[in-house]
């Protein structure tokens, strides 16, 4: 999705925030007429490639000043914990796959970039009632049929914890299709709160499928910045599932056979989905028109 002018605004705003931890004013101003500089006359195929410039911009003036390690680890324990009475919950119900991808969506509310504070109460909640949450049934029975017939499926995860809930999703797919290989794939390296091979091994994801990173430090998926194995591995793949608005925001337009899905976090989003704060989308590449991103 091409950066436009209002999530560029809002990427802006964000930074005009982070700004605020230099204390030099003179250098404050310097540093944000920069930043429009990279929002003027940068050439971004999608918001995650401009957040990687500013990141990489503020980094190597002031070095990195967030550290998400605490974090991680500990939304990846408390998920842990919730893992065995979640899936006692998914398969307790008449389609636990349908519930499985309910579960993992709640799952992506952990989210440092678009949330400004995580806040527990609001994922219990979540986590207790994703079941009221329907998928569209036309789009969940061509998920179905397109699994029925994959031999090969990538799973792009996003944050951290939330893979405790895609870890459920992954085995209950693999239950009900095992002739589908499934191929997860993580960041390569540390970026905000999303999931990298670390988190991958603490909540022992990869004990369920084959895990990889992405090979980039980018919140999302961009094909001609990712490296050849990993760009053709997903280009390759029959189904490919995409976690996350970074990884929605990266890849529309593709072409590609993927189910994007996540909570919507952000104004443009839920103008775009006709939907309300924290709303789970399940979506195909195939309903969006490439040319425009319009929903169809």
């Amino acid at each position: 999705m091409k950066l436009n002018k209002h999530c560029s605004e809002c990427l802006y705003n964000r930074e005009k925030k982070r700004a605020l931890e230099i204390e030099n004013s003179d250098e404050r101003k310097a540093y944000l007429q920069e930043v429009e500089e990279i929002v003027t006359h940068g050439d971004f195929q999608s918001q995650v490639e401009f957040l990687d410039a500013v990141f990489r911009l503020y980094d190597g003036k002031y070095g990195k000043t967030e550290s998400y390690h605490e974090l991680k680890e500990k939304f990846n324990s408390f998920m842990l914990q919730q893992e065995e009475a979640i899936m006692a919950r998914i398969k307790s119900t008449q389609d636990p796959l349908r519930t499985a991808i309910q579960a993992a969506q709640a799952g992506n509310y952990i989210d440092c970039m678009a949330l400004p504070e995580i806040d527990e109460a609001i994922l219990g909640k979540l986590l207790a009632n994703f079941e009221d949450n329907p998928l569209m049934e036309d789009i969940y029975d061509e998920f179905l049929e397109d699994l029925s017939r994959a031999k090969h499926l990538v799973y792009l995860t996003d944050n951290c914890g939330e893979i405790v809930m895609d870890k459920l999703l992954i085995r209950i797919i693999q239950e009900r299709y095992p002739q589908v290989e499934i191929q997860v794939i993580v960041r390569g390296e540390e970026v905000l709160n999303d999931a990298t091979m670390e988190d991958a091994r603490q909540v022992r994801l990869d004990t369920v499928a084959s895990v990889e990173g992405n090979g980039t430090a980018l919140s999302g998926t961009c094909l001609h910045l990712i490296p050849e194995k990993i760009r053709k591995r997903i280009e390759s793949a029959d189904v490919i599932i995409a976690k996350g608005q970074g990884n929605y925001e990266s890849l529309v337009g593709c072409r590609l056979n993927v189910y994007y899905t996540f909570l919507c976090k952000c104004q443009y989003l839920m103008g775009k989905f006709s939907c309300e704060h924290l709303h789970p989308i399940f979506y195909p590449e195939s309903r969006i028109h490439n040319t425009d991103d319009e929903l169809h």
